[in-house]
């Protein structure tokens, strides 16, 4: 009975990896900066996933314009972006940024890189990761301004029993991993590290100069 609740708890280790924190982060060349407007490029997609860049795209821009910033519209900037022949994300972040404020008049650019977007098995589970790593650049003097890292691990473990015994339960778990990693939306986790990534009062963003904490969330951020 012991050896059955293994996975389990091992996938619930896993999945705390999305509430751990780093050493504070330097502020002091955002506050330097003070961006108030951002252009969010096409991210470098380093998974297997080739629909990964475009999902991607759906969910990025909603935490940075709710944290106080004017955003860019994201396929409109994509567009414009091949029709300026850098069609490539990987392509993108070895250009100057201040062609970047020259051709959108943005403050600053966010490059993004996927670095998971994937499904895995452990025995009997299944769990679902999406990592992605965001670096911001100020336009005019091309310093990165803030960076972070986030990851979100979602398992197909969870509530409801079954019946029939032991062999029941283990059918059940294995119907239940193969149905998990089938229909999983990817989006809601990019979503979910999104949100983790620029709101975290350690590492996140601070205030933008359109939203209502603009200025008194500083603190938080401050030495």
């Amino acid at each position: 009975m012991k050896s059955a609740c293994l996975p389990i708890a091992f996938l619930a280790i896993l999945s705390l990896e999305a509430c751990a924190t780093g050493p504070k982060p330097d502020y002091s060349k955002f506050f330097e900066h003070h961006p108030r407007s951002i252009l969010i490029v096409p991210p470098f997609n380093k998974t297997t996933a080739v629909d990964a860049p475009g999902f991607f795209l759906t969910t990025i821009s909603e935490p940075f314009a709710e944290k106080g910033y004017y955003v860019f519209p994201v396929f409109l900037t994509r567009d414009i972006l091949i029709d300026m022949g850098l069609p490539d994300e990987g392509v993108l972040s070895q250009v100057q940024p201040q062609r970047f404020r020259e051709a959108f008049g943005a403050d600053s650019v966010l490059f993004v890189t996927i670095k998971a977007w994937t499904t895995t098995y452990v025995l009997l589970f299944s769990s679902v990761t999406v990592e992605a790593a965001y670096k911001l650049v100020d336009t005019d003097s091309g310093e990165v301004i803030w960076e972070a890292s986030q990851k979100v691990v979602q398992d197909s473990s969870g509530g409801g029993g079954s019946g029939g015994g032991l062999v029941g339960a283990l059918v059940g778990a294995a119907v239940k991993a193969a149905l998990h990693a089938v229909i999983t939306d990817y989006r809601p986790l990019a979503r979910q590290a999104n949100s983790l990534a620029v709101r975290k009062q350690r590492s996140g963003l601070p205030t933008g100069p359109y939203g209502s904490d603009y200025q008194k969330d500083y603190a938080n951020y401050r030495d």
